[in-house]
Parts: C-alpha cells; sequence; structure tokens
C-alpha cells in the first residue's frame, strides 16, 4: 500500500465533496485500527467496524443479500454516514454535510472517484 497515494486518495475526495467532508477514516477490517484519515475518530472507526460485522451478521441469517460497495445512514443535523466495503479487507467511513453536496454528486461521482484512489493506493 501506497501512503502517499492514500494520503492523495483522501484529499481527492475532500476536494470532490468541497467542504461537505466533516471526517473520514480508512481501517483494516477486522483491527479497528485507521491507517490514514482526515478528522479522524478512533471511537467511530471501533463501533463502526462492529456496525458492519452486525450488518453482515443480519443480512446472513435473513437470507439477504450481502453488502456490497457501501452503507449510508441518513441522520439529523444534515449528516449522513458512508461506510465504504473496500478491497482486501478495507473499510473507509466518512461523515458528509448532505447541507453542502447533492446526493447524487456523493453517490455517482465522489464515492467511484474515491473507490478508484484507493485501489490505485493498494495497487501501489
Amino acid at each position: 500500500m501506497d501512503a502517499k497515494k492514500l494520503k492523495s486518495a483522501i484529499q481527492g475526495l475532500n476536494n470532490d465533496l468541497d467542504g461537505a467532508l466533516l471526517a473520514c477514516d480508512i481501517w483494516i477490517t477486522g483491527t479497528s485500527q485507521s491507517i490514514a484519515g482526515f478528522n479522524t475518530n478512533p471511537v467511530a472507526v471501533a463501533l463502526f467496524e462492529r456496525v458492519t460485522g452486525f450488518m453482515d451478521n443480519a443480512l446472513k441469517e435473513s437470507g439477504f443479500p450481502s453488502l456490497k460497495d457501501y452503507y449510508m445512514l441518513n441522520m439529523t443535523n444534515n449528516a449522513t454516514v458512508l461506510v465504504l466495503q473496500l478491497k482486501d479487507n478495507h473499510q473507509w467511513g466518512m461523515l458528509v454535510d448532505t447541507s453542502k453536496v447533492q446526493l447524487g454528486f456523493l453517490l455517482n461521482i465522489a464515492i467511484p472517484h474515491a473507490m478508484k484512489a484507493f485501489s490505485e493506493a493498494l495497487e501501489s
């Protein structure tokens, strides 16, 4: 993993979201250890690691399809949490101010850019 490219991926997301990114962390699934971030929040990392595990289990036990690229929580005060499911057992959690970015832009432009940049950092 290229740490410089990983930091560049985060900066790219921050640039794409133009002030709407409040915080983010990238972590290795199973460790709850952030490997890169912006306004990092170790407590959120540990808790969302648990949420992802709970959701995976709930979906499996319910006979539903498994998680694919991300899950999203729409919250009060124009806040949204997205947790991306990335290659090689990594997750990228982010807190976004949805009053500053359109959902279509977030899902169709910013997130695909971020996932591609992460893949490039991983392959280096």
